[in-house]
């Protein structure tokens, strides 16, 4: 007999924590943070809160499913979702029970209220179920991973990326030097506080308040760092912050100043960052949330796959299917789509919209696939 019970907050998670850790240990999952309770409960917020779904056969836990409902001012929106960017920190479970976990933890989340979700994950094994009232929409991709191999050395790891690549951090590290910026290692959490509230006016992808919250909760929570780009005139240019885990570094957020593109700063930041982990002993580089296009490309690729489930009756059902034809209208006419509109449709956007809003597109641009999927009946 299988059994699904769901876990909100820390307490759930400690009522069966033994058998998490030793779930964990089976699974072979004690080498990924994204797959670790206390990491993920850390990340969680006041819009982000935990649905999360324990899977039990007889008194054996089997899987869980990490995952959080959107709320909205206190409310529940009956949106979820679960896995990071790229496709990490979904499932806890062996192998052979995937597909088991994953339909009884679906069934579990809709039965408690949820109408919309959407799943990344790293299959192990190809997708069976069908969910009884629901419409199930897949896409399955080969994506530039989140995990780049260091060497030994820095002049070993720039001889191991391409050319191009290689001739760019080299030029435009001389570039920066003579402009007066240098590198700092290890950022005052003052200095950091006051680069990034500077920063995220200037940068082109401005960080939302709750990540950096998340962000600083994770740095101490592992003892984090935070480096940076200075200028001549002692004001960050660039900074980023990360936690290092044994010999692997996972870079959270990186925040670069648009005024001085002609220094290429996150390039020339990573570099630098690069070359201090290498000499600090770090010989792998994980990109949280996943890789840019410049670094995707000498990460390990994975096989991913994103899962819109919706609920086909009821009001929310009815409220999706009449946005997903203003969406269409609005692609019609060429006009943008509104960020919040395309998350109302889930599922029932196109699947090469749904493929735009997932690790599918960055792997389109690099692999030259396509970004539709599929639909079970």
């Amino acid at each position: 007999m299988i059994l699904t019970e769901t876990l909100r907050d820390a307490s759930g998670f400690a009522r069966c924590w033994d058998q998490i850790r030793v779930l964990r240990q089976a699974a072979e999952a004690d080498d990924d943070v994204l797959l670790d309770p206390v990491h993920f409960l850390t990340s969680t917020d006041k819009t982000r809160r935990s649905c999360s779904v324990a899977c039990w056969k007889s008194d054996q836990l089997i899987g869980v499913l990490l995952a959080t409902e959107h709320y909205w001012y206190g409310i529940r929106t009956g949106f979820a979702i679960g896995g990071d960017f790229s496709g990490r920190g979904l499932l806890i479970c062996k192998p052979e029970d995937e597909n088991v976990v994953l339909a009884e933890c679906i069934k579990h989340l809709l039965a408690i209220g949820l109408h919309s979700i959407h799943l990344r994950y790293l299959p192990s094994q190809p997708i069976r179920q069908t969910i009884d009232g629901a419409s199930v929409k897949l896409l399955d991709a080969l994506i530039p991973g989140d995990r780049m191999d260091l060497k030994p050395n820095f002049e070993e790891f720039l001889s191991s990326i391409g050319r191009l690549t290689r001739r760019n951090v080299r030029a435009y590290s001389r570039k920066s030097e003579s402009a007066g910026v240098e590198f700092v290692a290890a950022m005052t959490t003052s200095e950091y506080r006051k680069a990034v509230r500077q920063l995220n006016t200037e940068t082109k992808f401005p960080a939302e308040q709750l990540r950096l919250d998340r962000d600083e909760r994770f740095i101490e929570l592992y003892e984090g760092e935070r480096m940076g780009l200075r200028g001549p005139d002692g004001n960050f240019l660039a900074c980023l912050c990360g936690f290092r885990l044994g010999s692997r570094f996972h870079l959270l957020t990186q925040l670069n100043s648009a005024h001085y593109e002609n220094l290429s700063l996150s390039l020339v930041l990573r570099g630098y960052t690069i070359k201090h982990l290498i000499e600090n002993g770090i010989t792998q580089l994980q990109f949280m949330g996943g890789s840019s296009l410049g670094f995707g490309r000498f990460c390990h690729p994975e096989n991913y796959r994103s899962i819109f489930i919706d609920k086909r009756h009821g009001v929310a059902a009815t409220v999706k299917k009449a946005c997903s034809v203003v969406v269409a209208l609005l692609t019609a006419s060429k006009r943008p789509i509104p960020g919040f509109l395309a998350v109302v449709c889930n599922g029932n956007l196109d699947s090469t919209l749904l493929g735009e809003r997932t690790a599918l597109k960055p792997a389109a641009m690099l692999f030259k696939q396509s970004t539709g999927g599929r639909e079970l009946p």
